[in-house]
């Protein structure tokens, strides 16, 4: 595979991880509240713990989101700030 079609499977990587409803929510609150454990997000989006988890190891493997453990706990917030930017405009263009 060359540079440029490596580029656009990663591109299209991606966008398909941003794509599902559940992922943009979790990546529009942690915009909005810069980190959050995942009992705040599954508070905040009412989606059970399991099903966040799975979402929220979605975004990490494709570096959109990281994890610093703090005790227990893992506080999430955007790693990737053009994926913020690329979302802002999406969900803003929207209303």
């Amino acid at each position: 595979m060359n540079e440029h079609n490596k580029y656009i499977h990663d591109s299209a990587a991606l966008l398909k991880a941003v794509g599902h409803p559940i992922r943009l929510s979790i990546i529009l609150s942690l915009q909005d509240n810069h980190a959050l454990t995942v009992s705040d997000l599954v508070d905040l989006l009412s989606i059970d713990q399991p099903v966040m988890s799975l979402h929220l190891g979605i975004l990490r493997n494709c570096n959109i989101i990281n994890a610093e453990k703090v005790g227990k706990q893992s506080i999430y917030s955007i790693s990737n700030h053009s994926i913020k930017q690329i979302v802002s405009v999406i969900y803003n263009a929207q209303k």
